[in-house]
């Protein structure tokens, strides 16, 4: 099977490309010696629209929080809503050992990054390459957030205007650990009007024609 063609997207729509705001992910980084690992994470969230900034959490002592740390990069792969690639999420989800490259035992691709050493994963139709902004650990819980350096897609996933095609996207997103191996799609749109009178409204509408240009 051929594999996708890969477009790398200019800062501008980089916050446009990781749409929703919130999406399951496998998150790769490289230890200090350049080894590559991989996590599934059930939530990693843009928190800053400009500059670009994905956050997510992990448990302390993780491979991916020591590699993060240790080295200060990470690449957020976004998968779709499909039962291969999902298998795929739950096989790197589990618990192998120290220096087990878990894209191997998945079966998943990698593809160089192009400004930082963790992976991209060519199966995963959205790439974020980040650079750790700032990090914070609680109730054993290691905080991450990270810029945005480098965004690619693969190439029929977007339109001319760097928006996501829904129905090739198909994002996807975990039901939570009581769930167990239980996901959910949400990739239709609809529009939904504001029904209300004032001057709040007005004011929100214009900084979205402003920032967002006019419907």
């Amino acid at each position: 099977m051929a594999q996708p063609t890969k477009i790398t997207q200019p800062p501008q729509l980089w916050d446009r490309l990781f749409a929703p705001s919130s999406c399951l992910a496998i998150i790769t980084t490289v230890d200090g010696k350049g080894m590559v690992n991989a996590a599934s994470f059930g939530t990693c969230t843009r928190v800053v629209h400009d500059p670009v900034h994905i956050a997510f959490t992990v448990s302390t002592g993780k491979d991916t929080a020591n590699n993060v740390l240790a080295t200060g990069a990470f690449t957020v792969n976004l998968p779709s809503f499909e039962r291969s690639i999902l298998e795929k999420v739950r096989i790197v989800g589990l618990s192998f050992a120290p220096g087990v490259d878990e894209l191997d035992k998945a079966g998943l691709t990698k593809l160089p990054a192009i400004k930082v050493k963790p992976p991209r994963i060519v199966e995963c139709p959205r790439n974020f390459e980040c650079e750790v902004e700032w990090t914070r650990e609680w109730v054993g819980r290691l905080m991450v957030v990270g810029r945005v350096v480098a965004a690619s897609v693969d190439e029929d996933c977007v339109d001319a205007q760097g928006r996501v095609i829904w129905d090739k996207i198909r994002p996807a997103h975990y039901c939570g650990g009581f769930y167990r191996n239980e996901f959910v799609a949400a990739y239709q749109t609809m529009a939904v009007a504001t029904p209300y009178d004032g001057p709040e409204r007005d004011a929100f509408e214009q900084f979205e024609n402003v920032h967002f240009g006019a419907a």
